[in-house]
């Protein structure tokens, strides 16, 4: 990746890269100014005392990806929690590609457009969408790491990414491609059309760019590696509750391919009951014979045969490769059994459709009209798992059932236990079609503002933020439950006709004439008219705003003073915020009707934000000896959050930047930044949960299991004890069933709180032109991090708090006036049941302000450009080495670290290399990606020891790491004339696929490829 040049801006976001900082320096002009992210002071020479990357638009359209947030989230400092493939694991995101700068959480990154904050993706989260940022109007993306709270409010914890629209465009340029991966699937089109034009003597610009992209679903059915013949995966071979110990030296699994559910298949499967062996008797043993296959290493008891409904209803033996029932897996390998991968994606379907608008006009310098407008819709199509007969969906029959086959009695008959009326078939619904969203995302933004110059050198800004996002989905192949179980309920009526059970009597007081009985005995059973039934769509409208109000004044005290290093510069300014969010499906969903569970409606108090700050810039010293540059930064922010515990807030950073000689600069910084809880964090609507098995601190028997416990439940009103008929018993309140309470949100939450420090070099050696190194230390750790709790946790907490019952977890509980929870239906109490009626709910179980993040690291920027031979050669390499990556999750045990580093989106080594050579009629580009080792647990302390602590399970895998991985991409481009371009290009060369049983499709994955082998081709044209 070649560093690029940055012009110079007034617009307040121009940022430097480490390898360009000197480079410019020595180009440019001394009176050049620019304005760094990260600051809104001007400043010369590009100095900055955060460690900042900067990658030009030409940089990251060099492969054939046509989703700028997928290119980004390759970047080393971006973890790919939110790539296209893994975006479609959650309800409701497919498509969505947002970024995590550090792995610290994508509401940690604050992503900015021209400096600006940018209207969410999700309503009540901090989310934004690269997708519905313009391609071909970005001058280059800059990615500061520290944080930036003091410059730009909250969620700039982690860093801030900035994308740098460009100024002054003129010209008409015509912009396509499309390509197609080796397999001939997954074709990906983008066409762009953008005319700019300057006018009245060059004081005003006008520019407009018209987009459209579009990159087709890739399914698991798609690809072999992934589809019908099974799974390939990680699977238990060998019974781990019989090892002693934590192992016992042999892998607890084996990866193996062709991997099946053995007892659940598309058609419906049944296990069969296996009588218990009786000496003697040649009837139980031939029943035996046909019913039994194998033995539970576990318990020593036979496991019982599986039979699978074909597809002509009839149940034939579920014969297997090899059964890993024994093992304590519900696996199998070969077979009839569900492969899961009928259905599901390897990438989502999406369309983009975007049209912008940029203008401004110098009425005069110290009044220039602005304007930034743009409409982004976004289409994506995500399918999923469907749904199945377990749990919510009754997988119950009655061996009556008229559906089933005469072969099919005969083997119930058989495999059942004598006299049973009933049996269960586990059953993947592929028939009832996937359960897949069909999204539409329409996002507003308009940023209407004047700038301008007075007092020869002071500049101001005062510009309104509005943004708009609007979506609309359909999740196709859902149940309504209630229905389904009507249609599941067929029976013969005194016709003899096959009906719904409802409609089968002579009585209406139940019927439902529209009730279509189901047939689900084989794949493709169920008729269309049942389906119609019983399969709905469930809707899902969303909405947000965002209302951002800014004014700034910068500029410096040259007319007053100077110091030796030059005059002392400030920014002041303010910023109003107001943000709304609004989610709600439709009615039957939102009861809980159907297989999704009930989701009530999203409609959260609006967030208003008051906010004032101020910068200032001190060069004490420059040009003297061992002092080319002595300055020192610092920024300040007050904020004030009108909803949650947050309230008045501050937050600030300090930088150092010293320059002994003009070929190094060393730079340092502090910050102390803020992340203020989201709407969701606060509002999000909560669901009924219960709590089984209550151990109730203050009760007479755990009072004296902690030293605070009797001043605390004493304070909180609590009686330890209970009369009744005259005799005082010791209370102990272990309720008769679970208590009542709330899983959600929670409003008291406050604000987390970072402190970030940075230190590094820029080295540009003058022996050797075009060299430019920059290497930074990060190191960041935030308290008060916002983490979800248990209730029994909750409850402990409250009432063994060493600083009385005044804390965020009693205020998560509620108790009737006689000791009892709220929502409680009973409490024993000396042995006597007592009843109390349900007041309430017990608890609020969500998210505490309670945890750590820490993570630092080093990251490291090499670029090279010379002339050699007529031909320019550019060279870029980043690497980022991860020193530490911990979270402390245990609120018991505030040291024990969760350590994040080495699994899977965050290894200890990553990086890139770009290599372009430029011939002047056509030009060479090659890019180079290294992924480092991660671990094959889902946790890294499974297999390895973390602060002394054995690891969990040393060989539960075969090995501990999946191996490093890299990938190779070319392109070669043609000026066919002045006016018209010519590329082509292949991305991941070698076909690099994703190791052993990555799909690149949950959690972080997305960090490996899973397209394959990716070639395209495209062209300019300039008018």
């Amino acid at each position: 990746m070649a560093a690029q040049t940055a012009p110079s801006a007034t617009d307040g976001t121009a940022m430097e890269t480490g390898t360009q900082v000197a480079a410019e320096a020595a180009a440019a002009p001394e009176n050049e100014t620019i304005v760094v992210t990260g600051s809104r002071i001007a400043r010369p020479n590009l100095d900055s005392p955060s460690p900042i990357t900067s990658l030009s638009i030409q940089e990251l359209t060099q492969t054939g990806e046509v989703s700028l947030g997928d290119t980004l989230n390759k970047l080393p400092s971006l973890r790919a929690t939110f790539s296209g493939s893994n975006s479609t694991r959650f309800i409701g995101t497919a498509g969505i590609n947002a970024l995590d700068l550090r792995g610290l959480g994508t509401n940690r990154t604050l992503v900015l457009v021209n400096g600006r904050r940018h209207v969410t993706s999700t309503p009540g989260e901090s989310r934004v969408d690269i997708n519905t940022i313009p391609v071909d109007l970005i001058e280059r993306v800059d990615v500061v790491t520290g944080g930036n709270s003091a410059v730009y409010g909250s969620d700039a914890v982690a860093g801030a990414v900035n994308f740098v629209l460009k100024r002054d465009y003129e010209g008409f340029r015509l912009r396509g491609q499309s390509g197609v991966t080796s397999r001939g699937d997954r074709p990906s089109y983008f066409g762009s059309l953008t005319a700019g034009k300057n006018f009245a003597d060059g004081r005003g610009n006008i520019a407009v760019s018209a987009e459209y992209s579009e990159s087709d679903a890739l399914y698991f059915t798609d690809r072999a590696r992934y589809s019908t013949t099974g799974r390939r995966q990680f699977n238990l071979t060998e019974n781990v509750l019989n090892e002693p110990g934590s192992g016992n030296g042999v892998p607890d699994t084996t990866f193996l391919t062709n991997v099946r559910n053995i007892a659940i298949s598309e058609g419906g499967a049944i296990t069969s009951a296996c009588p218990a062996a009786v000496a003697g008797n040649a009837a139980v043993a031939a029943r035996r014979a046909f019913n039994c296959t194998g033995e539970n290493s576990n318990t020593g008891a036979a496991l019982g045969r599986v039979f699978v409904f074909d597809n002509s209803g009839n149940l034939v033996p579920n014969n297997v490769i090899k059964d890993f029932r024994p093992f304590g897996s519900g696996n199998a390998i070969g077979g009839l059994g569900s492969s899961q991968r009928l259905t599901g994606q390897l990438q989502p379907g999406i369309k983009r459709y975007s049209a912008n608008v940029l203008a401004h006009y110098d009425v005069s310098d110290a009044f220039r009209p602005f304007v930034e407008a743009k409409y982004v819709r976004v289409d994506a199509i995500q399918e999923g798992q469907p749904t199945f007969l377990q749990g919510t969906l009754p997988a119950i029959y009655n061996v009556n059932n008229p559906f089933l086959t005469a072969q099919a009695r005969s083997v119930l008959a058989q495999t059942l236990a004598p006299g049973a009326t009933t049996f269960q078939a586990q059953r993947i619904n592929v028939d009832f079609g996937a359960r897949g969203e069909n999204h539409r995302r329409e996002t507003y933004r308009i940023v209407a503002g004047v700038e301008g110059t007075f007092n020869t050198d002071w500049r101001y800004e005062v510009a309104f933020n509005y943004g708009h996002l609007d979506t609309f989905y359909a999740t196709q192949g859902n149940v309504n439950v209630q229905k389904f179980k009507n249609s599941q309920d067929a029976v013969r009526n005194a016709g003899g006709n096959i009906v719904c059970g409802i409609n089968a009597d002579a009585s209406t007081a139940n019927d439902d004439a529209s009730c279509v009985p189901v047939n689900l005995f084989g794949q493709g059973a169920p008729s269309a008219s049942a389906l119609n039934y019983f399969v709905v769509n469930s809707t899902r409208r969303q909405k947000a705003d965002q209302y951002d109000a800014t004014a700034f004044v910068s500029g410096d005290l040259s007319q007053l003073f100077e110091l030796p290093g030059g005059p002392v510069a400030f920014s002041i300014g303010g910023e109003y915020r107001r943000e709304t969010a609004y989610s709600a499906f439709d009615d039957v969903t939102r009861s809980g009707a159907t297989f999704l569970n009930a989701i009530p409606i999203f409609d959260p108090p609006a967030q208003v934000v008051k906010e004032a700050y101020g910068e200032i810039r001190i060069p004490l010293l420059k040009d003297v000896p061992f002092f080319q540059e002595l300055t020192i930064d610092g920024a300040g922010r007050v904020s004030d959050y009108n909803i949650g515990a947050t309230g008045t807030v501050y937050s600030y950073n300090a930088g150092l930047t010293w320059s002994p000689v003009r070929d190094i600069r060393l730079r340092g910084s502090y910050a102390r930044s803020v992340r203020a809880p989201t709407q969701g964090d606060l509002f999000s609507a909560p669901s009924q949960t219960f709590l089984n098995g209550l151990v109730d601190p203050c009760s007479q028997n755990n009072i004296r299991n902690g030293p605070n416990r009797a001043a605390n439940c004493a304070a909180a009103g609590v009686p330890t004890t209970q009369t009744f008929n005259g005799i005082t018993e010791p209370f102990t309140n272990v309720p008769t069933s679970g208590i009542s309470g709330l899983n959600g949100s929670n409003p008291n939450l406050r604000e987390e709180t970072a402190d970030s420090f940075t230190g590094g070099f820029i080295l540009q050696p003058s022996m050797i032109p075009g060299l430019t190194l920059s290497v930074d230390y990060y190191n960041i750790k935030i308290t008060n991090v916002i983490f979800a709790l248990a209730p029994q946790t909750i409850i402990n907490q409250c009432y063994d708090s060493p600083s009385g019952i005044n804390n965020q977890y009693c205020a998560a509980l509620t108790r009737n006036p006689n000791g009892t929870f709220a929502g409680q239906t009973g409490v024993t109490n000396g042995g006597a049941q007592i009843s109390f009626p349900a007041t309430g709910q017990s608890f609020l179980s969500g998210p505490f302000n309670f945890a750590k993040q820490k993570t630092s690291g080093v990251d490291a920027d090499l670029s090279y450009s010379h002339n050699v031979g007529g031909a320019k050669v550019t060279l870029r390499g980043i690497v980022s080495y991860l020193i530490n990556r911990d979270n402390y999750t245990d609120i018991n045990t505030p040291s024990f670290i969760d350590q994040q580093k080495f699994e899977v989106g965050d290894p200890e080594w990553s990086g890139s290399f770009t290599a372009n050579v430029d011939f002047g009629v056509f030009d060479l580009n090659y890019n180079f990606r290294y992924v480092g080792k991660q671990t094959v647990a889902a946790e890294y302390e499974t297999q390895n020891s973390v602060q002394g602590r054995p690891a969990r399970d040393p060989d539960a895998f075969p090995f501990t790491f999946y191996p490093d991985v890299t990938y190779h991409n070319i392109r070669v481009g043609a000026d066919v004339t002045d006016k018209f371009r010519f590329y082509a290009g292949m991305d991941n060369v070698f076909d690099r696929q994703p190791p052993y049983d990555i799909t690149g499709t949950t959690g972080a994955q997305g960090i490996y490829e899973n397209v394959g082998r990716f070639m395209y081709a495209g062209f300019e044209a300039k008018f």
